[in-house]
């Protein structure tokens, strides 16, 4: 396949897996609105009617497994990309140690923000968040595709004597 058509296909593919992504997280918070107020301007997807026999404490606290699933998602996505695109090894461990990083941080933030601060809704808590948010996007792939293409740019430019 050529390298166009495979980052067509990459991109469709992420884009499809962000939207679903996005409507299982506002529907989801759309039930815990629904539980908390007792009502929603919004309807409630049939798909998602089997969550509301739970409380609301349920509800928010299955957001984190939730989360935690989304970023396996995408690790896994991730790393099959980047041998669907042939790149070698050393991407996808960087792709592991980023993953891991950005996971081990976040954990470390509401940690604390936990245990010392005794409240979950503070500026780590925020951080840790925005931190999730980047593990549950192609954010991290496109990256490393962007390093990979530019220093093979770089390498095919040195060889040619540039």
């Amino acid at each position: 396949m050529k390298p166009l058509y495979k980052a067509i296909v990459l991109l469709v593919f992420f884009i499809l897996l962000g939207y679903f992504r996005e409507y299982v997280f506002i529907n989801f918070n759309n039930l815990i609105y629904f539980k908390f107020y007792k009502s929603t301007t919004m309807p409630i997807p049939s798909a998602f009617l089997f969550f509301t026999k739970f409380s609301y404490a349920t509800l928010y606290y299955v957001k984190y497994p939730l989360t935690i699933t989304f970023v396996a998602i995408y690790i896994i996505t991730s790393i099959i990309s980047l041998k669907f695109l042939r790149m070698n090894n050393w991407y996808q461990k960087l792709l592991l140690i980023i993953y891991g990083i950005i996971i081990l941080l976040s954990v470390i933030l509401m940690i604390y923000g936990y245990f010392f601060k005794l409240k979950l809704n503070d500026n780590e808590y925020t951080i840790s968040r925005w931190l999730m948010g980047i593990a549950q996007s192609p954010f991290i792939l496109f990256t490393l595709i962007t390093l990979y293409l530019w220093e093979k740019t770089k390498l095919i430019k040195n060889e040619k004597g540039n």
